[in-house]
């Protein structure tokens, strides 16, 4: 060998580092060469490996998101209006009223429902009598004309007491 090349040989401690370097670059090559498809999931990526510029622009969906991450848009254009939906009823209430006489051949009573609400409904019930056939008996049970309201009415045969007691069933009527 030449007098240079005995002088300049590499020493084993260099020769074993640049042969672990090989192994290593060829390593790293070969896991990127050999890696099969879709084998790398979350399970294998380290907490924050993926970075906003490692993820493809526009390529992530609204529901890749929390809540309250994303703004919202613009807001779209005024609808329709709808229509006024079908005639029904609400705020349903029953309303009770209690009439007593005595020495009376007739007793009424007259139940009006709350303002802006109509009866669509109503009766009574009556009690007193001690002679048979007497009465009282109700000859009335009706809604008021302009429908805001309900009357019952009872007669008897001789004068007496009676306990008149008439409800209303009212509501919003559209």
């Amino acid at each position: 060998m030449s007098d240079w090349l005995l002088r300049h040989r590499p020493s084993p401690a260099l020769v074993v580092a640049c042969s672990a370097l090989l192994i290593a670059l060829g390593g790293v090559s070969y896991a990127a060469v050999a890696l099969p498809r879709n084998s790398v999931g979350t399970a294998q990526l380290r907490d924050n490996a993926v970075t906003s510029k490692k993820v493809k622009n526009r390529s992530l969906l609204a529901i890749d998101f929390k809540p309250g991450q994303l703004p919202a848009g613009a807001p779209g254009p005024k609808g329709d209006k709808g229509d006024a939906g079908a005639p029904g009823i609400s705020g349903y209430e029953i309303v009770t009223r209690r009439n007593d006489v005595t020495n009376q051949l007739f007793n009424s009573v007259a139940i009006t429902c709350p303002a802006g609400k109509k009866a669509i409904g109503g009766g009574g019930g009556t009690a007193g009598g001690i002679i048979p056939g007497d009465g009282p008996y109700v000859i009335g049970n009706k809604p008021f004309v302009d429908g805001s309201g309900w009357l019952v009415e009872t007669a008897r045969g001789q004068e007496g007491g009676s306990v008149l007691i008439g409800y209303a069933i009212c509501a919003n009527v559209s």
